[in-house]
């Protein structure tokens, strides 16, 4: 009887290398000995699936410390040198561009000092000079950790975003202290040129505007011309895989390799058609940046065009787990990857489940492929469903039917885009097919603006702790296991496993006080955050059309602090207001039990008819803190982040120096309940 790993020998190794990336992150390297000294032993005692697990382990850990972990000296921070860097990733924005750089060496006392290698984002406050992605330039600048500006709990984690990519230290960079010393000339960047020059040629197209926007995304992966109105219209309809470029897009690509290559069939060359169509794939991959999605796609086309030239049998499930282990092994910080993640559950669960959840007999063809294309979206949406929810904290409800007209309609629209530009690139008029592939997407963009429509098109706000993911995968691979068996026992054992999994996510969520407010760091202007059971309350020193920002920009930066605490209602306080735990009546302020009095201006310094427990000194105000202290008689003086540094270390000295007590808000925001 052959052993169940048989067909997927590699699957031991791909879960130990996992194991062995997790285990580096966290523990010291000297217990890498512990799963090596283990598989030893076991391999002695002939349990050989046990042992290459437990060395795959080990495998991993030693690929997170080579190819994962990166340390800075810091002999390099927080002083201002000459570095020597190579641009790796580029992000422009509005007269602002940040580059991640991997710095190689500095100029200390007139000579090169070459470094290990590291990652470093740079904040540059101009689209000046032009850089490009591969390009070698050197720069003046600081080099800091990355800090932690949260203020209030549950806010994006910055740091651990960028230290998942292996990216430690970040600078601050005038324009006039960068500057390129060397053009890349590489054949990625030649491939970098070829993807720009699409990308001309695709915006030069007969096409209305959201079509060029799309055809872009989903043909060179660029998704910088992407409206933000443009992914939640797709993230809402069930869409959004298609616009990240993954095995459904690369397929496509093949598809067009193939047609492209048939005469070579026709010669009786197909060994050599499949040799072409691996390096085709791996160009179209390091053309769109070799992301984790593409590149898990473009492996598993590689072992399958290889199995068919050998003639050898082929596992999918032993080729995504290939895909993992190479990835992996050479960028161990994918697995924190959202795309990684998605990509390989997605597939692993389409084939799972795809086949055994369409209830058509394969003979019926047509039917069959038919109803397929609905069970391989609903298999998808089983493993990432709940991932998506996780991150995005949302679930298109819709997605099947925006999932099946998309199937049909995607190849159209990627595949007329890509005739188009080689029909525009040899100089000829592209307008008919342009014609063809804009209708298509024009369906594709009715249909997801008429979900959005819909009642109900996505459950929004889902919050929920990550352990969870660990019981609903056992819900998941208990439903495998009913579906491949055909048991009583094994609904039973699903049905059980659902409902235990609903029950703790449930008893489980934290309990927040009902009210609190913060005062957080902002550099401009000052805020205060209330929240009061499910409604929070936004008081700014900032003016005019600046209150605007203010309350965009706090409802963008708080969305997951507000979706944790069920918060509904955002509401700016203007002068004059009186609601429940708030009063306000510039410069004096009222929460709870604790009254306030704002210093932005000289004027402010005065005395109230109900002594102030805290007085918070802003940018504003110019004058002298002890006559704040003396005039106001405060409890604490709180130091807002705004101030200027010079003078808010003046009235720190200030405040030391004759016993004043003070808060500065300038490292740390100010936190407190409301009684």
């Amino acid at each position: 009887m052959k052993s169940p790993l048989s067909n997927i020998p590699l699957l031991p190794i791909c879960i130990g290398i996992i194991i062995g990336i997790i285990l580096g992150e966290n523990i010291p390297f000297i217990y890498i000995l512990i799963p090596f000294i283990s598989g030893i032993c076991i391999y002695i005692s002939n349990q050989k699936v046990i042992s290459f697990t437990l060395f795959s382990i080990s495998l991993g850990w030693i690929c997170y410390i080579v190819n994962g972990q990166q340390s800075v000296s810091t002999k390099h921070l927080n002083d201002e040198s000459v570095f020597y860097a190579t641009a790796l990733e580029i992000k422009n924005g509005d007269n602002m561009r940040n580059i991640i750089a991997e710095i190689d060496s500095k100029n200390d006392s007139d000579s090169i000092y070459h470094l290990s290698k590291f990652k470093c984002s740079l904040a540059i406050p101009s689209l000046n000079p032009i850089i490009e992605e591969g390009d070698k330039f050197a720069f003046i600048g600081e080099l800091t950790n990355i800090k932690d500006n949260r203020d209030l709990p549950d806010e994006f984690d910055l740091i651990n975003f960028l230290n998942n990519q292996g990216i430690y230290t970040s600078a601050f960079v005038d324009p006039e202290n960068i500057y390129v010393i060397g053009n890349n000339d590489s054949f990625i960047n030649d491939l970098n040129q070829l993807r720009n020059h699409i990308t001309s040629i695709i915006t030069s197209l007969p096409l209305s505007e959201n079509c060029i926007e799309f055809l872009n995304t989903t043909i060179t992966g660029d998704t910088s011309m992407l409206s933000e109105d443009q992914r939640l219209k797709y993230s809402t309809s069930g869409l959004a895989h298609i616009l990240a470029l993954s095995g459904l897009h690369v397929g496509i690509i093949s598809l067009v390799i193939a047609i492209t290559l048939f005469p070579l069939d026709t010669l009786r060359l197909r060994k050599l058609r499949y040799c072409i169509s691996i390096i085709a794939l791996w160009i179209y991959a390091i053309m769109t940046g070799l992301s984790p999605s593409v590149t898990r796609a473009v492996i598993m086309a590689t072992i399958f065009l290889l199995s068919n030239i050998l003639h050898r049998n082929h596992s999918p499930i032993n080729s995504l787990c290939a895909a993992a282990i190479l990835i992996l092994t050479f960028s161990p910080l994918s697995i924190h990857d959202i795309g990684f993640q998605l990509s390989f559950v997605a597939v692993l669960s389409i084939l799972l489940f795809a086949r055994k959840l369409n209830p058509i007999n394969e003979r019926r063809r047509i039917l069959y492929n038919f109803v397929g294309i609905a069970t391989v979206s609903l298999s998808a949406m089983i493993g990432t469903g709940i991932i998506a929810a996780f991150y995005f904290h949302n679930f298109p409800i819709y997605f099947l039917i925006s999932n099946i007209v998309a199937t049909y309609l995607l190849p159209i629209i990627i595949i007329g885009g890509i005739i188009a530009i080689i029909i525009s690139g040899l100089g000829f008029d592209p307008t008919f097919i342009c014609i063809i592939t804009d209708y298509a997407y024009n369906i594709i963009d009715w249909i997801t603006t008429s979900i959005t429509t819909l009642p109900g098109a996505s459950i929004d706000t889902i919050y929920f702790n990550g352990w969870i993911l660990i019981p609903y995968f056992g819900c998941v691979a208990c439903l495998y296991l009913s579906l491949k068996h055909k048991r009583l026992v094994w609904y039973i054992i699903t049905t059980i496993f659902v409902i235990f999994t609903i029950t703790i996510s449930l008893i489980s969520r934290e309990q927040y006080p009902n009210s609190e407010y913060y005062i957080p760091r902002n550099t401009y202007y000052t805020n205060i955050i209330l929240r009061d059971s499910s409604s929070m309350y936004i008081i700014s020193t900032a003016h005019g059309g600046d209150s605007i920002d203010v309350v965009n920009n706090c409802e963008k930066k708080y969305k997951d602090y507000m979706g944790w605490r069920n918060v509904d209602t955002l509401i700016y306080v203007s002068n004059n207001f009186k609601d429940n735990n708030i009063l306000r009546n510039d410069p004096f302020i009222v929460i709870g039990e604790d009254a306030i009095a704002i210093i932005d201006n000289d004027n402010d310094v005065m005395t109230y008819d109900t002594r102030p427990r805290y007085a918070l000194v802003c940018n504003g105000y110019k004058g002298n803190i002890i006559d704040v202290y003396k005039t106001i008689s405060p409890d604490t003086i709180l130091l807002s982040k705004d101030l200027n540094k010079r003078r808010i270390n003046r009235y720190i000295d200030s405040c030391a120096t004759h016993k004043i007590p003070f808060i500065s808000l300038r490292e740390k925001g100010f936190y407190k309940r409301v009684k």
